[in-house]
């Protein structure tokens, strides 16, 4: 009996090893099988084999993780650079500052979204109408370029474009209208201005975002009347208390060395993987049909031959997704090399060539004026896609230090002996390739 029962615990014995001997050479040929997809580079990205099977030992990224490309970027492309608020007795406006702009939009761009997406159809109003809109309580946004409003909507509306908008504008207001709050405008396409109803609601929400800011003594130039010095500006031109004193930046090319890393840079983020060969001035990669051309110069150009498909597709019946589609392109390209300045949206212009869209540079809420009148970023669509564009890179260092401009009416009072008709008197960084810029009064 004893021996049958230990011949019986050494039958036990001799299972578990076959078992353990099983589960062992299991996993071996699970590690060998990985390790030879590894050495023959069989995996292609996340989505291989072998990130399949690390993926079940990994945590895994919820449905709520940033995307680069969401509405966090929608919104802060539609930063404006000037913002005036009136609460029916004071104003307080703030511009050439972005820190304090953004800070005052982060407070009330809650109400352009509103105003955007639930806007109804424009009508059109008069002059005198939109200057009795700047009046009343409400907030004007200057957004520095001509923004359609299809596209504000979609970027303030988180996404969802309000159809019932067309043109373009600059600036845009939300104001009280007797006992309803409006969105006015004025559409840069055709120069008129235009109003529309909205769902705002005034009492308990408008009304207590825009109280307690007080005044600051900024008024708009039509406010200022006959005498005052300011007759030959602009009307819309905000007139601050006291004289501004711009930064000095420095500025540098970020390409004038093209080291390897830098190409490979910008090589990813314009989806070009080929090798390059050198030129005169930097280095070419041809694809196919498509060039592009990065130089010493600061430039990156692209071309494709005509009727041959881009790697750019945008779509042509939805503006916003040209917009979009070219945005990313610039802030990944030269946004990401121009440290303290920001690129923002100049406009969308229909011309022999096709659509163009052009983005530019702004310091500090200012514009930077590049040399023969050029664009940072200028992009042009055609057929559904984009056929060229040129790339301006440029860098801007805080250089800490401060210039001196004059008082605004000295300078306003200069502006009307050289150019009587009514221009627009504003700082602006001009960029013409030295070491610095600076920023001075000029007539737009």
């Amino acid at each position: 009996m004893e021996r049958s029962k230990s011949r019986r615990r050494r039958n036990r014995g001799v299972e578990r090893l076959k078992s353990i001997l099983i589960v062992l050479l299991s996993l071996s040929a699970v590690y060998l099988t990985l390790r030879a997809l590894v050495q023959n580079e069989v995996v292609s990205g996340s989505q291989g084999i072998l990130g399949s099977v690390v993926s079940l030992f990994q945590p895994q990224e919820s449905d709520t993780t940033p995307d680069p490309g969401g509405s966090s970027q929608l919104t802060a492309a539609a930063r404006p650079v000037r913002i005036a608020v009136y609460d029916g007795v004071n104003r307080y406006a703030i511009q050439y500052n972005a820190a304090q702009t953004d800070k005052l939009y982060d407070s009330l761009g809650i109400l352009l979204g509103e105003a955007l997406t639930s806007a109804k159809t424009p009508v059109e109003i008069t002059e005198d109408d939109w200057q009795a809109a700047l009046q009343s309580p409400g907030v004007w946004f200057d957004f520095l370029g001509n923004i359609p409003l299809e596209t504000l909507s979609a970027w303030t509306g988180e996404g969802s474009a309000n159809r019932a908008l067309s043109g373009s504008a600059r600036q845009i207001a939300v104001a009280l209208d007797e006992k309803s709050v409006r969105l006015y405008y004025h559409n840069e396409s055709d120069g008129l201005y235009y109003a529309c109803e909205t769902a705002v609601a005034y009492t308990g929400h408008m009304d207590e975002l825009i109280s307690d800011y007080g005044g600051n003594g900024i008024l708009f130039a039509f406010e200022l009347g006959e005498d005052s010095g300011y007759e030959g500006l602009d009307p819309y031109v905000l007139i601050s208390a006291s004289t501004p004193t711009p930064t000095v930046y420095r500025a540098s090319n970020p390409l004038s060395n093209l080291e390897d890393s830098l190409i490979a840079e910008l090589q990813e983020a314009l989806s070009f993987q080929t090798a390059s060969y050198p030129i005169p001035n930097g280095i070419r990669i041809r694809e196919g049909q498509e060039t592009l051309e990065i130089n010493r110069d600061g430039t990156v150009v692209y071309s494709t031959a005509e009727d041959t498909a881009s790697r750019y597709p945008v779509g042509d019946s939805d503006v916003t997704e040209v917009i979009e589609t070219t945005r990313r392109l610039a802030a990944d390209t030269v946004g990401r090399y121009c440290s303290a300045a920001r690129i923002y949206l100049m406009g969308v212009e229909q011309t022999e060539e096709g659509v163009e869209v052009s983005y530019g540079y702004c310091l500090n809420g200012t514009e930077v004026s590049l040399s023969g009148g050029a664009c940072a970023a200028q992009f042009t669509i055609r057929d559904g896609q984009i056929t060229a564009f040129t790339l301006r890179f440029r860098r801007y260092e805080d250089a800490g230090q401060t210039s001196l401009v004059l008082p605004e009416r000295q300078a306003a009072a200069a502006l009307e002996a050289l150019q009587p008709e009514e221009r627009e008197l504003v700082l602006c960084y001009s960029d013409t390739g030295g070491e610095t810029v600076q920023a001075d009064w000029v007539a737009k």
